[in-house]
């Protein structure tokens, strides 16, 4: 039996392998404290003494001070080594207000009381104040050796603890910028998105008037039905306005092809149409795109002299290309207290090309069977074109 016991009690080859290994990698004392530096506070030498050689045998560097005030500069001073270990004599001036100070300040700081003759209530106020333990001197070096090993084994652990706090405090603020980093790309992003949004939805809203004008105007062959139908479009859009779309003529001039009175007095929109079919449609001929005049200043500056036609208007006008010729100029205008929307500004722009494309179609219909440069102009006399005559007089508020 006692064979037996002993057999199984033996360890086996792997067993005995990984003692070996974790005995090998142990590291020893020396160098556990390989970085650890000890400061002395002491009006003599012997605490120094004391403690010298323990400290000696882990290859620690010691330091001395003589007084608590320049043992205070010096943990104050971060250009030099940290010191780990603090070894106070009780005696010393202030070492125990010195030692609440280095507990609160300095948490990862051990430090142990030397006594000459140590008590029991020194004991109990060593600990209070936050010391490893306290050395009785009169034991000797040997009773020193083990509380010095404890307070550099407890330094080594909270300078662990703190290195790793640090680098974790660094791995965080590593993390937090690039988290503001990552916001900030959400934020453009978010916003680009928006944009990209509204751009869309511009688009969009573009391609369904230009899907609806062009339905509406595609299925017309004729010049007075048009020009109805663009103005009636045109004002659905933009509320109620005086509108007019005049046609070239011969040369330079124009003439009136259709409008929609809203409230000019009726005795005097013939006198004012026929005026502005001389002073403001060639005056955008050559003008692309459409242009908003919104106050009185504008308007005069457009006009001149001819700005008394439109009083405290605002007024919209654009020209109708194709090929590089004009082949209408529409104007909108109303009371300046009641000024043009963007959005009636992007409209016109829309269907301005499209109404441009029809008239072009229509032209080409109606003089199919002529040469190019016999085809006239749209305003050309009622031999050719009769907007003056009968029901087709286009005044949409009469």
């Amino acid at each position: 039996m006692m064979r037996r016991n002993n057999h199984s009690e033996e360890p086996t080859g792997r067993s005995r392998t990984r003692a070996r290994s974790r005995q090998a990698i142990e590291p020893t004392p020396t160098e556990r404290h390989a970085k650890a530096r000890a400061l002395v506070v002491s009006e003599s030498d012997t605490t120094a003494m004391l403690v010298g050689p323990t400290l000696g045998e882990l290859e620690i560097p010691l330091e001395c001070e003589t007084c608590v005030d320049d043992a205070r500069i010096r943990l104050g001073q971060n250009d030099k080594p940290r010191i780990d270990l603090l070894v106070i004599d009780n005696i010393a001036e202030g070492a125990e207000e010195f030692a609440k100070q280095i507990s609160l300040e300095h948490p990862a700081i051990a430090f142990v009381m030397v006594s000459q003759k140590a008590t029991l209530d020194e004991a109990i106020d060593a600990m209070r104040c936050g010391a490893v333990d306290l050395i009785n001197a009169a034991d000797g070096e040997d009773n020193a050796r083990p509380a010095i090993h404890a307070a550099l084994e407890r330094a080594r652990i909270a300078r662990h603890r703190e290195d790793r706090t640090e680098r974790l405090r660094t791995v965080c603020r590593k993390l937090n910028s690039a988290r503001h980093e990552v916001t900030n790309q959400v934020s453009d992003m978010c916003n680009d998105l928006v944009d990209a949004y509204r751009e869309l939805s511009g688009e969009i809203d573009k391609l369904s008037v230009c899907g609806e004008f062009n339905g509406i105007i595609r299925q017309e062959l004729e010049i007075e039905s048009l020009l109805r139908v663009v103005l009636e479009f045109i004002l659905a859009k933009s509320g109620p306005t005086n509108a007019a779309i005049f046609l070239p003529a011969s040369g330079s001039e124009y003439s009136l092809g259709a409008y929609v009175n809203a409230d000019i007095p009726k005795s005097s929109v013939d006198a004012l149409l026929d005026h502005l079919a001389e002073v403001l449609a060639p005056r955008f001929e050559h003008r692309p795109g459409v242009h908003q005049y919104d106050t009185r200043r504008e308007v005069n500056r457009l006009l001149g002299v001819d700005a008394h036609w439109l009083p405290e208007q605002t007024l919209l006008a654009f020209p109708c290309h194709h090929d590089d010729e004009c082949l209408a100029v529409v104007t909108l205008f109303r009371d300046d207290h009641e000024p043009f929307s963007s959005e009636i500004v992007q409209i016109l722009e829309t269907i301005s090309a499209l109404f441009s494309r029809q008239l072009a179609r229509i032209i080409h219909v109606h003089h199919r069977h002529l040469p190019k440069h016999q085809w006239g102009a749209l305003g050309d006399g009622p031999e050719n074109y009769d907007f003056d005559d009968g029901p087709d007089d286009i005044d949409l508020a009469a």
